[in-house]
């Protein structure tokens, strides 16, 4: 154990007297010294329970015989940081949050780490922070919220509801089509209990993607929030981490070529979050997995959509805990997976498998029965994207597969919000926004808002957004995002004017503009983006594309 580096001899007594300080035994520090890394905080409604989940992870770390430390580090709230200048802090919030344990780590030479988190950036933040240190490491998430409950009438087609439902609702009271009873109604009652969005957004991906890939341990990604199997789960993760260290399982163990491929074909299944492939293109970097958006593209294909979950669908996350959760995809999905790697359990993905089963096959379809037959995730590229450019095809209504319109411009997303509420937005519209990329925004803010108020005000096939920023895992409707090159590294979406036709084939996997780039770029374009400063300063002059992850690279 590296912890015994500085706790042996007269040479390191200082150290153990600092940690005896604290009322930590000698007894103690023979033992594996676990780092306990929490996300908590009052903030985020995701993360409110983590307090609880760390005291048994805790319990769980002591009975098998080793000794937590507990450390906090950041964990904002998409939600709440949406569509205002907030949201520029989300993302580059991934590379705080990787620092944060390695540093913690590094100058407490630690023996390995238990990551509690549960939303959007937190949970990737983890697992790069967790690879860059590689010290054995597992990971358990905070749990789903359980869903609002609306049988009649309701907007989704089912019988529950989801937060997502009040950004819609505001597209729908803008334009008459609801009233403010209705929409009061929504506010109210979507977002009954604490835990990580109910519908299938970025949070609930990367929690299912970290089981995935064999750091969590197996159906621990879909157990709500306030359910007592996720404090038995936790307990079960504080056991696990002390064998980890005893078997010296690392999280570079875990993240090999095939197991990204495994994780980018259980995204595409459950029509998960776009975002997911900059953080699965960060973890491969992180982990030194060449593993490239090409490589994201081609596995994706390779597995339809199966399960329907919103906004893709009518389920929650509700629905598919209880269908079997992520073991019964992966149960699924077994004939095309990578079946050999090791997991945080000590055993294979095969022999996880062994006695799982799939509880509601109209929720967890098999590959012969998908919802639909295209995947969750596509890669797209043409003219407009020559580096690339990330749809959901799974959320995009089949009418608009295959997009023609003529290009309507926002130089940002808040010159796009104030654009659709005044109504400017029509039927056959393009809408532009760019300016929102990795280094334009600064931070790549999502542009969630701007296509759920077209959803709500029933345009979500008859208008297609494009930009260089990125979506929500909750976005549905007609959109491309992570548009490479962006704007502000002189990308073709820069040279775009008003009234340009623009052509998008989600099928074909292309996205053309009826332009002479070459000609407008001669003809020379202002520069729109907004000066910064703090943090967003720094990100700005060191983050990568969003093709290489939008990863601050830290080795060559």
């Amino acid at each position: 154990m590296r912890s015994q580096d500085i706790l042996k001899g007269p040479e390191w007594a200082n150290v153990r007297a600092l940690y005896k300080a604290s009322g930590i035994t000698d007894e103690a520090l023979k033992r594996p010294l676990i780092a306990v890394v929490n996300a908590y905080n009052e903030i985020c409604p995701g993360h409110h329970n983590l307090r609880e989940v760390s005291s048994r992870v805790r319990d769980g770390i002591l009975a098998a015989g080793g000794t937590p430390l507990e450390f906090g580090t950041i964990g904002a709230c998409d939600g709440i940081a949406m569509a205002h200048d907030g949201m520029k802090y989300i993302l580059p919030g991934r590379e705080c949050i990787a620092n944060d344990i390695e540093v913690m780590c590094e100058a407490h030479r630690l023996d390995g780490l238990v990551l509690i988190g549960s939303c959007d950036k937190i949970v990737p933040g983890m697992l790069i922070g967790a690879l860059r240190v590689n010290l054995p490491a597992i990971f358990i998430n905070g749990g789903p919220a359980l869903p609002g409950h609306m049988k009649e009438g309701n907007p989704y087609g089912g019988e529950y509801l989801d937060h997502s439902i009040i950004q819609q609702s505001e597209g729908a009271l803008k334009s008459g089509k609801i009233t403010q009873e209705q929409f009061d109604f929504f506010e109210n009652n979507a977002v009954p209990t604490i835990g990580s969005c109910a519908m299938l957004g970025t949070a609930n991906t990367m929690c299912a993607l970290a089981e995935a890939l064999g750091f969590a341990l197996p159906g621990v990604a879909a157990i709500p929030a306030v359910y007592s199997r996720r404090m038995q789960m936790a307990y079960r993760t504080g056991e696990a981490i002390v064998g980890m260290v005893e078997n010296n399982i690392r999280p570079k163990d875990l993240v090999t070529y095939d197991t990204l491929c495994n994780a980018v074909k259980v995204n595409s299944a459950i029509g998960g979050s776009t975002n997911a492939v900059l953080h699965l293109l960060a973890i491969a970097y992180e982990a030194g997995v060449n593993f490239t958006i090409d490589d994201f593209g081609k596995a994706a294909c390779e597995v339809p959509h199966l399960v329907p979950l919103i906004p893709a669908g009518s389920y929650t996350l509700l629905d598919f805990f209880e269908a079997g959760g992520v073991p019964a995809l992966l149960l699924q999905l077994k004939s095309r997976l990578y079946l050999d790697n090791i997991t945080c359990t000590g055993k294979t993905l095969a022999q996880n498998l062994e006695s799982v089963k799939v509880r509601n096959e109209d929720v967890i379809r098999d590959l012969d029965h998908p919802v639909h037959e295209v995947p969750g995730i596509a890669v797209l590229y043409g003219n407009l994207a020559p580096k690339g450019a990330i749809t959901k095809p799974s959320a995009i209504p089949q009418s608009a597969h295959h997009f023609v319109g003529k290009a309507k411009i926002f130089e940002s997303e808040d010159a796009a919000l104030k654009g659709i509420r005044a109504l400017e937005v029509k039927e056959g519209d393009v809408v532009v926004i760019r300016n929102a990329g990795p280094k334009g925004g600064p931070g790549m803010p999502e542009q969630y808002k701007a296509m759920k108020l077209l959803v709500g005000m029933n345009l979500g096939s008859k208008v297609c957004v494009i930009t260089d920023g990125r979506f929500s895992g909750s976005n549905n409707g007609c959109f491309v995002g992570h548009i490479c090159p962006e704007a502000y590294d002189d990308g073709p979406i820069k040279y775009l004017k008003d009234g340009d036709e623009i052509e998008i084939d989600v099928i074909k996997g292309t996205i053309e503009a009826k332009v002479d780039f070459e000609k407008r770029r001669a003809e020379g374009a202002l520069d729109k983006w907004e000066k910064t400063h703090g943090y967003l300063y720094h990100y700005r002059h060191s983050v990568a594309t969003a093709s290489e992850g939008a990863v601050i690279k830290t080795h060559d």
